[in-house]
């Protein structure tokens, strides 16, 4: 009984030896390049009922930032949505006067920042998130 067990452990250490030697097959750059050339997301998710935020920066997939995102604002409470979101860029949150929220992306920083103070009157950015 015992040996039906083993065949199924030597079986997955096998296969998982081959995809290991698999990857240390590709040259260094190979796998540097793989890295550095997909592209990459940041979120931020805010909540105007808590004041909360919550964000995620170089997730792979624009779902997987936005999980990250979310999941990091709605411990605090309801109404976390997402603001703004950007891909190999940058997203801000601004808060103005009267409650009022603006939020932007832009290839970098300082576009991302003035596009979102731009949508609120005597705001301050409260989050800045890049991807890289």
């Amino acid at each position: 009984m015992i040996s039906h067990r083993i065949y199924p452990v030597i079986a997955s250490a096998a296969a998982g030896a081959a995809l290991l030697s698999g990857a240390t097959a590709l040259s260094p750059t190979a796998q540097a390049t793989t890295v550095t050339t997909g592209e990459l997301y940041t979120v931020i998710a805010y909540s105007p009922i808590t004041g909360y935020t919550g964000w995620a920066n170089d997730a792979t997939t624009l779902e997987e930032a936005t999980h990250i995102a979310l999941g990091r604002c709605q411990p605090y409470g309801d109404g976390c949505q997402v603001t703004s979101w950007a891909r190999n860029g940058c997203a801000a949150l601004a808060l103005g006067s009267g409650g009022r929220w603006g939020s932007a992306w832009a290839p970098n920083a300082n576009d991302a920042r003035a596009a979102a103070l731009a949508k609120v009157t005597s705001g301050r950015v409260v989050e800045l998130q890049c991807t890289g």
